[in-house]
């Protein structure tokens, strides 16, 4: 069996929704599925195997004995005061018993043999039972009770029923029905060709189903069709239909999500496999599905052999929490209510103006027209790459800078709107449409959603900057570092100097515009509360306090928060092993900090030597040629990688990785989220989570899922689940990839 020291980040949830027959009473039963969120991988928390529901009993097995038993390798093993001396579980028994499972949360051992086929109906002496369910906590004598259990009577059965289990040959219904050799060949046909077209399906994004895959349909749906046209350009693939059982063409909608699974299983062994033993970050950030669904997307950060820093996708998990830097999301959630308003009546305009091609057609026009009379009066300068045609921009769900790239077009466009909204009010035959559209103009042509956007281009367009520098992918720490203090400053600076000239702004815009505007020393209410309070306040404290400082300490609030005093100093740690200008920014003592800061990364001896490394290092780096015309600290590990440099001078080497396994932002993420919303369409918003979670994986890595052969992924099917047919023992056919 395959072992796993890393157990999966992710656990989802799908529930297929049956097709009824109408032609009955009673309607059709729901399909139990098996779902990953069915799969506890600590032993000290799972449920027996008889609390599963009977339909998917037989894959929980199957699916914990292909995962194999849970050995983690990398964790601190707690000790006990037994007999006089502190004992631990000791991480070399897992390499001497391959069915042994420890649990972090019981702190306890376990047999995964006894807890998938023990019968606890006749206990061993040896304490099967206390392995099966208890878990084994005594250190003492461990290994020899380990040693007891392993050639115990009921441990011995489970293994062999485990094996037996495992082998679908030694089934009773293989013996009742016996298959010829020609129809697992023709099987196997079936097998790969359905493969081969999911696999295709898969790294395309595009969609497996169609609405009516009846024989007589002229539109089967992608998969079906492309499976047709298979059939048509191989004549062994169409013979191997024709002749085959046709209670087993390998083409049904739960044998496609089958064959995505085990393509999905199998990159997340790969991904495995690359993790193991090393140094991770895992990255979440969140986002919503075309469903309107939460999804967070989970992305595991780390050094390979190579040096190179590698992003590996997880999966989509949900979770309540987000961690990822997300300016613009934190910004607008921290905002008073009078911004938050504001922000919610934009998507209205830009969705109600473009809502269709006439709308916008018409506001191009309109928005030429204004330029072409601008432009006449002197108004605007033309010349190369000025005043080119362009359009509103929806508020995206995931793109950081999606309200500066809304809030500038309709500045921009502003009497191009306004008159399109009119023109919607006028020929609107429907009353909501026509009191919505003049609700909209009323609220434009308004002096607080005049102020509040010119006040919003001016503090996003000041963090836009960071933001994309954040997102880049190759990202200069000692540069973020800089932006970071720059923003600050110039918010400070707006704080203190900048009310006038934006309220001189905003005047000149509104009276351009025949937009009112009020008396700033006139009293009123205040905002969101009753008149019957009588708490008066002056236009002037409104705007300025209110929004204008409010919106400003918000942004500076949530800038120290994300960027605070010791996260700072962190990064100012890690500059110190930029390569640039033959590290001029190298410094001992902050390193030394930086370690300090990765305390139990480094013990108090490998502490003392690392000054010493240190020093060697940078001395050797800066006679190295490679080191040469390096200026990105992520070339670092590659380079010590490439002169061995890693192995002469390990500690160095382990503080660089986790220096480099840690960034400020990920543009991975954004580019996830693209992938989600480009596989899960209007058309396919039904789609189950888990469904959508497998395809989520394989589209991600397709590096991975190219070089994965079709003969793993086939075994892997096969193993999953009990199958009506099985390929041959031995490969008869050449794998369609090879």
């Amino acid at each position: 069996m395959s072992k796993r020291t890393l157990q999966s980040y992710f656990s989802s949830s799908s529930a297929s929704t049956p097709h009824t027959n109408e032609s009955t009473s009673e309607p059709k039963k729901s399909r139990v599925e098996l779902s990953h969120s069915d799969l506890i991988g600590d032993p000290g928390k799972r449920k027996p195997i008889d609390d599963y529901q009977p339909e998917i009993r037989d894959q929980v097995k199957r699916a914990y004995a292909l995962n194999g038993p849970t050995q983690p390798r990398d964790i601190i093993f707690p000790r006990k005061w037994m007999s006089g001396e502190f004992r631990s579980f000791q991480k070399t028994w897992f390499d001497e018993f391959d069915w042994l499972e420890y649990s972090e949360y019981k702190g306890a051992a376990y047999c995964l043999y006894c807890y998938l086929f023990f019968n606890s109906s006749k206990p061993e002496k040896f304490g099967s039972s206390v392995f099966a369910h208890q878990g084994y906590v005594n250190w003492k004598k461990a290994k020899d009770t380990f040693n007891k259990h392993n050639v115990c009577k009921t441990h011995v059965e489970a293994r062999q029923k485990c094996e037996d289990f495992m082998n679908q040959r030694t089934n009773v219904g293989r013996k009742l029905v016996q298959v010829g050799k020609e129809e697992e060949k023709r099987y196997e046909i079936r097998l790969t060709t359905s493969l081969d077209v999911a696999r295709f399906l898969i790294m395309q994004g595009d969609a497996f189903r169609g609405h009516d895959e009846s024989s007589t349909s002229l539109n089967k749906g992608t998969f079906r069709e492309m499976v047709d046209w298979y059939k048509d350009k191989v004549e062994i693939v169409k013979t191997a239909y024709e002749k085959g059982y046709k209670n087993c063409q390998m083409l049904s909608p739960y044998v496609q999500k089958d064959l995505t699974k085990a393509c999905a299983e199998e990159v997340m062994s790969v991904i495995m496999d690359e993790i193991r033993g090393r140094k991770f970050l895992v990255l979440i950030d969140e986002s919503r599905d075309v469903s309107i669904k939460e999804q967070m997307a989970v992305i595991l950060r780390f050094v390979n052999d190579e040096g190179k820093v590698m992003e590996r996708f997880l999966g989509l998990q949900h979770v309540e929490s987000c961690t990822a830097i997300a300016l613009k999301e934190a910004l607008v959630r921290m905002l008073s209510s009078h911004i938050a308003d504001f922000f919610n009546y934009v998507p209205l305009i830009v969705n109600t103006v473009g809502a269709s091609c006439m709308r916008k057609d018409v506001l191009l026009a309109k928005h030429h027209d204004m330029l072409l009379e601008k432009i006449e009066n002197g108004e605007i300068m033309t010349g190369r790459g000025l005043n080119q045609e362009s359009g509103l921009a929806r508020p995206g769900d995931t793109r950081r800078g999606s309200h500066l790239k809304t809030l500038l077009p309709i500045l921009v466009m502003w009497e191009a709107i306004i008159d399109v909204l009119e023109i919607v009010k006028k020929d609107s035959v429907k009353p909501a449409c026509t009191r919505g559209a003049l609700g909209l103009i009323g609220k434009m042509e308004s002096f607080d959603f005049v102020f509040i956007m010119h006040l919003m281009i001016e503090l996003l367009g000041m963090t836009d900057i960071l933001s994309r520098a954040l997102q880049r992918k190759d990202q200069d720490i000692v540069e973020a570092m800089h932006l970071i203090t720059d923003v600050k400053d110039s918010l400070q600076d707006i704080r203190e100097n900048g009310w006038e000239p934006l309220l001189k702004k905003v005047k000149t815009f509104c009276e351009k515009n025949e937009i009112e505007v009020p008396d700033m020393d006139e009293e009123i209410n205040i905002r969101g509360t009753s008149r019957r309070r009588k708490q008066k306040v002056t236009n002037m404290h409104y705007y300025h306090v209110e929004i204008f400082l409010v919106a400003i300490d918000a942004i500076l609030t949530e800038l120290n928060h994300r960027f605070s005093e010791i996260s700072s100093e962190l990064l100012v740690c890690m500059a110190c092993f930029n390569p640039r200008n033959s590290f001029s920014n190298f410094n001992v003592d902050k390193l030394m900090r930086l370690a300090e800061i990765y305390a139990e990364d480094f013990d108090i001896g490998e502490l003392a030597l690392l000054p010493n490394h240190l020093k060697s290092f940078v001395n050797r780096a800066r006679r190295t040629q490679e080191f040469l015309g390096c200026s990105e600290l992520g070339k670092v590990a590659e380079i010590m990688v490439k002169t061995t440099m890693n192995t002469s001078y390990q500690l160095v080497y382990r503080l660089i990785e986790l220096t480099l396994i840690l960034p400020m932002a990920t543009a991975s993420v954004e580019r996830i989220f693209s992938a989600m919303s480009f596989i899960k369409t209007d058309l396919r918003s039904k789609m189950g989570d888990e469904w959508f979670n497998d395809l989520m994986i394989c589209y991600n890595e397709k590096e991975i899922f190219r070089k994965i052969e079709n003969e793993k992924i086939k075994k892997r099917f096969e193993e999953m689940k009990n199958r009506r047919m099985l390929m041959p023992k031995k490969l008869m056919i050449a794998s369609s990839d090879e």
